[in-house]
């Protein structure tokens, strides 16, 4: 990415949709792309009854807005909303958590997140529900 100019524009419309642990996420910035390793941010798409597995991440902290639908974030087992325009979540490094949507949801729930540092090898692995590793890191 050329970070020569002032600013830097994304058209959200045309960012691919990856699937990626259990649901559909796009990559605004990132360092796989060449992006400043400072943060990284996308967009997850959480469809009704869908979750993304449950993870840590070591060293970085994660914010997510929701902006679309009634979604949430489990954070150590607690169920916490993050509700389109109204709810920004931040998670801690080290804090087990894992969005989801609502079984009963009419929309899919979308939320950008952002994480500072960003995400870079060997920084996120799955976990248990009481926090343990359960495989190799993603």
């Amino acid at each position: 990415m050329d970070h020569s100019d002032s600013y830097c524009l994304y058209d959200v419309d045309e960012t691919p949709v990856r699937d990626r642990l259990g649901i559909g996420i796009q990559f605004m910035m990132n360092t796989d792309q060449g992006d400043s390793p400072m943060f990284d941010q996308g967009i997850i798409h959480v469809d009704p009854g869908e979750s993304v597995t449950r993870h840590v991440h070591r060293y970085s902290g994660e914010t997510f807005y929701g902006f679309q639908g009634e979604g949430e974030i489990i954070i150590e087992g607690e169920s916490v909303p993050c509700h389109a325009g109204q709810h920004l979540v931040f998670i801690p490094p080290g804090v087990p958590h894992y969005p989801r949507n609502p079984e009963d949801a009419d929309e899919v729930f979308r939320a950008m997140f952002v994480h500072s540092p960003a995400i870079l090898n060997g920084d996120t692995y799955t976990v248990d529900s009481d926090g343990n590793p359960i495989d190799a890191e993603k």
